[in-house]
């Protein structure tokens, strides 16, 4: 199931890139998607009810983002974003994209009625990811897409080799993935994965780049347990542009 949420949710972030998009495409992903879904949703509420809610709203959700979102003028302006213009496109776009985040509200609050208690945690991450992702791309003006820095490239470059590098900490990955299950062992484990992280990164010396890491970190460590055993005021924040 949780594999359907993901490309719903992806292709409802594909519609808020786009000026159009290829509607077939789309009502097709869709579609397959909600065939997924029901059987779960008859299971979980023993209705059909909660299902033709998640049918409607899913159909409303395109509909809500042409309301929130200036298609037509974003498209233009991202052909020509570069450093000279990204001080008047972030500001301008980065409200709105945001509010158009509330569009995917009503689809995921019924469709939480179809999910066991652990889909519906990897459900929260997913979806505390698009804001603070979201944040992170408008932060600073865009900061990071204009990172002109042969550091920074270097690290982008092995960005995927260090994490490979770093999970090597986690003794039992199938235990790590049980969130609500992880206990002491694990989540210190987890807290020296991103401790290890951040050291590659000082070491080839872009440090900003843990602010990628953390947009998957941070979620996981307050969707679980280990949020009881590593204090808020450890848990690394994504700066606010006030978006």
């Amino acid at each position: 199931v949780m594999e359907e949420i993901c490309f719903f949710l992806g292709s409802t972030a594909r519609v808020i890139e786009k000026e159009e998009s290829n509607s077939s495409e789309e009502s097709g992903g869709i579609a397959e998607f909600l065939g997924e879904i029901e059987s779960s949703c008859r299971k979980m509420t023993g209705s059909k009810e909660t299902y033709e809610k998640i049918v409607l709203h899913s159909a409303l959700v395109p509909l809500c983002i042409i309301t929130k979102l200036d298609l037509e003028n974003i498209s233009n302006d991202l052909d020509s974003l570069d450093n000279s213009t990204r001080a008047q496109f972030f500001p301008k776009y980065c409200p709105q994209l945001n509010d158009a985040l509330s569009c995917i509200e009503p689809v995921t609050q019924e469709l939480r009625k179809c999910l066991k208690p652990e889909e519906n945690k990897i459900l929260d991450i997913v979806i505390n990811m698009l804001p603070d992702g979201l944040n992170l791309a408008c932060k600073e003006n865009g900061q990071i897409f204009f990172m002109d820095d042969a550091n920074f490239n270097n690290c982008s470059d092995n960005f995927v080799n260090y994490v490979e590098k770093c999970t090597d900490k986690i003794s039992n990955t199938t235990e790590a993935m049980e969130l609500s299950t992880l206990g002491p062992k694990q989540c210190d484990e987890l807290a020296q994965v991103r401790e290890c992280f951040e050291q590659q990164l000082v070491e080839c010396k872009a440090p900003r780049l843990m602010d990628i890491f953390d947009l998957f970190y941070r979620p996981v460590m307050k969707a679980s347990p280990c949020k009881n055993h590593i204090t808020l005021d450890e848990l690394p924040q994504i700066e606010s542009n006030a978006i």
